[in-house]
């Protein structure tokens, strides 16, 4: 009589362990369909973003902001990225490049080809090799052209000029002010109310000795802010610059005499 109570028993459990084993694997099948699924949303809440006109103001940023930071919460990597370039570029948030490498690192981490990218950039830049970083950052700025071409029917359009800004930077910091001056107008015609870049132009017309135009430029904007986005007045923005420049051993003799104009002597 035991032995059969043993067997029963025995069967019951086997009974109870097979349904066991057959919720688990329907419970995984739904949630893996649940996954692919928030996967497939993400990827098309990112295209979207990617993919909107140039005409973004603060709060369309800060929406663009609360997805990429879900979708890096999530262990997307093109969120991780756009994230990383939310604080690189300032884009509504504060800049932030110590959580822009971050980002792209932990992008990186996961083989996302632009993170690597922006990684290897900063890498060389934080290295003083910025003739590297200007290579690396033509080579990613095309990549963003020929992608930005394909969506907006054949034009360069936001996300370009925001390219060539960092192009412009690093040709300035390379000591190549022509190629600075030449990528900063391009810049600018393809979106030319933007303050960011007229503070390279600015730069670049700087060392290019044509300084009466750099002048009339770098005091043009006082007291105004970099953009809806970047509170940061323009005057502070250039005194960083300088300090960049200077950190990085490049001077020029007006420098002084226009952070005394622009009341940010040091």
């Amino acid at each position: 009589m035991a032995v059969s109570i043993l067997a029963l028993l025995a069967g019951l459990l086997g009974w109870r362990s097979e349904q066991q084993r057959r919720i688990a694997e329907q419970q995984k099948a739904v949630a893996e369909g649940q996954r692919a699924q928030a996967d497939d949303i993400l990827a098309r809440a990112v295209n979207v973003i990617q993919n909107l006109p140039s005409q973004r103001n603060t709060n369309t940023w800060k929406q663009i902001f609360g997805v990429f930071q879900a979708g890096a919460e999530h262990g997307d990597a093109a969120s991780m990225t756009g994230l990383g370039s939310l604080y690189h570029h300032g884009k509504g948030l504060e800049q932030d490049y110590a959580k822009a490498r971050e980002w792209f690192e932990k992008a990186a981490d996961t083989g996302d080809a632009d993170a690597i990218a922006y990684r290897s950039i900063s890498e060389a830049a934080g290295a003083g090799r910025y003739g590297e970083a200007l290579q690396l950052q033509e080579a990613l700025s095309a990549k963003v052209e020929e992608d930005e071409i394909k969506r907006n029917g054949g034009k360069p359009g936001e996300d370009t000029a925001e390219a060539l800004v960092s192009v412009a930077w690093y040709a300035l910091l390379a000591r190549d002010f022509i190629k600075a001056l030449t990528v900063a107008d391009r810049a600018h015609a393809i979106f030319p109310n933007d303050l960011g870049i007229e503070t390279n132009r600015a730069h670049a017309l700087m060392f290019v000795e044509n300084e009466k135009e750099a002048k009339g430029l770098y005091f043009a904007h006082k007291g105004k802010p970099l953009s809806e986005e970047d509170a940061m007045l323009w005057e502070r923005v250039i005194a960083e610059d300088f300090a960049e420049f200077r950190k990085a051993g490049l001077t020029h003799p007006v420098m002084a005499e226009i952070e005394k104009e622009l009341g940010v002597s040091q």
